[in-house]
Parts: C-alpha cells; sequence; structure tokens
C-alpha cells in the first residue's frame, strides 16, 4: 500500500470529480469496473473546494494497493476503518462535514484497489481559512511515509522500497502536449535507457548525457546535480534532478538499490516501534497546530454581541462553567490519548481481516517470529554456520531477483498468452523472494544473537 499526492488542485475542483466518477480513465478507455463512491457528496464537495479564491483550491491523491492477493484481501470494514485512520491522522481534532470536506471514490479497473480522495484547502468553521493536508517540506513527506510504513506493517504487507531508477526516470514517462505519439515515444525510450543502466552499458553520467544526445534529445544545461534537456515533442525544457543525473554518482549502487527494491521488505520489530512513532509525532504535530490555528479564539476577533449579563452571571459555579468550556476549547489532546486511538484502529484494521484470504506470507518466519518468545524460534545457530546460511541465502537472493528483473524486462514487449505466462512467473518468484528475504533477517538476528557472550 502507497499514497500518492498527485501535483493538482489549481482551478476548480469540477474535472477532479468527473474524473474519479468516469466510466472512462485517462487512457480514455472504458472502465471494466465502475467508480464506488465512498464517502462525500460531488456537488456539495464541489461546491465547498470552489468557494475561496485561493488559486490552490483542493488536495487530489490515492492510496493504491498493489495487484493480486493484497488488494483481494481488503475487506469493506477495512476500507471504511482505512479512511477513518487517514483524517484522524492528516486531518486531526477536525471532524468532517463540520471543518472540512472531503470525498472518496473507489477505483477497481485496473486489477488493484485504489482509494481515491479530494479534499478541500479550506477549513469551515473558522470562516474558510487555508486547509493544507499535504504541505511543502521533508517533515511532511516523512509523516506520509511512515504512516504508509505502520499500516502496510499492521496488514502484514510488504513495505514500499523506493526504484531509484524508477523515480529519476519518470520524467521522460510523463504526459506530451503533442498527443499519443509522443508519450509512447518517451515511454520506449525510457524503457530502453533503464535497460541499458541495468545492464552496463551506461554506467556513469557522461556515458548518460552522450547517449541521449545519440538518440535525439537536446541537453540544454549540464549543471552538478542537474540536467535541464528538451524532451522529444515538449515545447519547454525538464529539469532532471536526482541522483542519476548528479555528477559522480555511483551507477553501480543505484542499480544494486534497483535490484534489492524489487525484493519484498518487512520491518523488524524494531523498525516497526520507529516508524510508529514517527507517526504518533507527526499526529501530535499536526493535532497542536490544528487546535492553535482552527480551534482557538483569535485575539480581537469578532463576537457575537451578548446580552446584558444577568445579576448570577458571576456566581462561583457559573464562572467555573463558562471556565470548564474554555479549557475544553483548547485543551491540547494528551500523547497518551493519541497513542490509544492509533493503538485502537490498527486493532480494528486486523480484527476486520477475512480469514479466508489470508496472506500466504501470514505464516512466514518474521510473521510467526513478531507472535512469539525467542524461545519458539529454531535453535540458536554457531556463527560458522550463521555465516555460511546468510552467505547461501544472499547468493539465492541475488540469483532469483537477477531472474526477476529480467522477466520484467520481457514483460515490457511480451502480449497475449506470452504476457500471462511471465506474469504468472513473476507471481511464483516473488513469493520465494519473499520467503528467502524473511529467512535470511531471520537468520541474520540469529547469528547476531549467537554471537553474543553469555552471562552466567
Amino acid at each position: 500500500m502507497n499514497i500518492t499526492i498527485f501535483p493538482t488542485g489549481k482551478g476548480g475542483s469540477e474535472s477532479a470529480v468527473k474524473y474519479l466518477l468516469s466510466d472512462i480513465d485517462h487512457e480514455k478507455k472504458k472502465r471494466s469496473v465502475l467508480p464506488e463512491i465512498l464517502f462525500g457528496d460531488p456537488n456539495t464537495f464541489t461546491e465547498i473546494a470552489n468557494s475561496t479564491k485561493r488559486q490552490h483550491k483542493y488536495t487530489s491523491g490515492v492510496i493504491a494497493f498493489r495487484d493480486g492477493l493484497e488488494s483481494q484481501s481488503v475487506t469493506p470494514e477495512q476500507i471504511t476503518t482505512l479512511i477513518e485512520t487517514f483524517r484522524s491522522t492528516f486531518l486531526p481534532c477536525l471532524k468532517v462535514d463540520e471543518n472540512f470536506a472531503d470525498f472518496w471514490v473507489m477505483h477497481r479497473d485496473k486489477g488493484n484497489l485504489e482509494l481515491h480522495f479530494l479534499v478541500a484547502n479550506s477549513e469551515l468553521s473558522s470562516g474558510g481559512q487555508q486547509l493544507n493536508i499535504h504541505p511543502p517540506g521533508e517533515k511532511n513527506i516523512q509523516f506520509f511515509n511512515a504512516f504508509s510504513a505502520v499500516i502496510n506493517d499492521n496488514l502484514g504487507f510488504a513495505q514500499v522500497v523506493p526504484d531509484p531508477l524508477k523515480i529519476a526516470l519518470k520524467p521522460f514517462e510523463a504526459k506530451s502536449p503533442n498527443g499519443k505519439k509522443d508519450k509512447k515515444a518517451k515511454n520506449d525510450f525510457a524503457q530502453v535507457l533503464h535497460s541499458e543502466i541495468v545492464n552496463g552499458t551506461i554506467s556513469n553520467r557522461n556515458q548518460l548525457i552522450g547517449y541521449m544526445k545519440r538518440h535525439g534529445l537536446d541537453v540544454q544545461v549540464v549543471g552538478s546535480e542537474f540536467i535541464t534537456v528538451r524532451l522529444p515533442g515538449a515545447s519547454r525544457n525538464t529539469r532532471l534532478k536526482g541522483q542519476l543525473f548528479t555528477k559522480g554518482s555511483d551507477y553501480k549502487q543505484l542499480v544494486a538499490e534497483h535490484h534489492q527494491s524489487k525484493i519484498p521488505k518487512f520491518l523488524t520489530p524494531v523498525e516497526a516501534k520507529e516508524q510508529k512513532d514517527k507517526l504518533i509525532a507527526g499526529i501530535e504535530a499536526r493535532t497542536a497546530f490544528n487546535q492553535r490555528r482552527y480551534l482557538t479564539p483569535k485575539p480581537g476577533a469578532k463576537r457575537t454581541p451578548r446580552a446584558a449579563k444577568l445579576p448570577t452571571a458571576n456566581l462561583p459555579h457559573r464562572v467555573a462553567r463558562r471556565k470548564d468550556e474554555q479549557d475544553q476549547m483548547v485543551k491540547p489532546v494528551p500523547s497518551k490519548e493519541i497513542r490509544s486511538t492509533l493503538r485502537e484502529q490498527l486493532t480494528q484494521l486486523k480484527e476486520q481481516a477475512d480469514p479466508a484470504t489470508k496472506l500466504p506470507t501470514a505464516d512466514l518466519p518474521h510473521q510467526v517470529a513478531r507472535r512469539q518468545d525467542e524461545q519458539d524460534r529454531d535453535g540458536p545457530l554457531g556463527s560458522g554456520m550463521g555465516a555460511a546460511a546468510v552467505g547461501g541465502l544472499e547468493a539465492q537472493i541475488g540469483g532469483l531477483s537477477m531472474q526477476y528483473h529480467s522477466l520484467l524486462l520481457q514483460l515490457a514487449s511480451a502480449k497475449g498468452r506470452r504476457a500471462s505466462q511471465i506474469k504468472s512467473q513473476l507471481m511464483a518468484l516473488e513469493q520465494k523472494l519473499i520467503a528467502l528475504n524473511l529467512e535470511l533477517e531471520k537468520k541474520k538476528l540469529q547469528t547476531k544473537d549467537s554471537s553474543k557472550p553469555t552471562i552466567i
């Protein structure tokens, strides 16, 4: 599961709502499964989002699950709880329809589960103050990443591991102003460039620049941390940034990270706690911000004139009641309460799982180890045996990951039955890699534990 925030939100929200509800996808193809509204009313949301004069009127994003069993295993009850958890994480202390407006639509036409959302960038009770669930900055990105990590760990899903090559080559796959022909040309070039880097034909930035020039790309500027080019069919320059386009980058390391990203990764107990702590810290910071910005009366703010005070207005019990009401309005939410709420939501997500669609990873070593004491694990390994076992597993993982990548490249040009066969092979390899990678983590932990001196 991963969350993506789209670089949209300017202008009216009608087009975004229309796309989410349309039976035609972004490639102008009819959807095999019609969209389903989960929360919100399209007309009400559009009216609220468009009520501001600010340029950025809404935030658009998606919670997307992987194809196959991951998407199939999510129950309707879990979808509802996940949306409620999303709201209480990124809009804490605020209430839907009272403080904010959102709109949720489910898509299943691509073979996976996608929960699309729109959030109006206006807080309702304060007269339309700006409300941004995804402000710029690295701290916010880490906040969203922590949410994805905790939810994936809680549901037993593999973590999302960034592929540096996929990220770096994304500009080549962007939409073209001259239609599908130019877009296909860029997609094809991106795939070829990807293959040349992975197989070692392009092993440094200078070779990359030369390759792009030989294949018709107009290289405008070469900086220390970027390359500016004119992509095919584009009317404006594009600045390519990232490790791939930085002077002195280690391409071998990038390729190794690319292969590593294809191996399913699960959190260790220590990593899971670290991510949960990051998530809670983010919720606490955003809770304090929302209370201060939207729920605390501003000094000098216009207030509704009150009637003349009654003689009883200053009696002790009335003064105490007014003070209690004021304290409740601005009272900070304790960290203990935030942790308790998150724990209850995560527990609810687990309890709402369908036993009939249990993931094949549920009984793999890392999951079993998380549920059992150290005594229930396999017997301790000697340091020599442990090192040999780790080396053997790493060799197997390396070989299978190369096979996996080779099949991915073949799939790009395969069609019909051949494409179906390759997909089946990829699924089988993925399950093997999951098992081996988790067994590797387990062996490493056992080897580390066995090397510690025994205290008598």
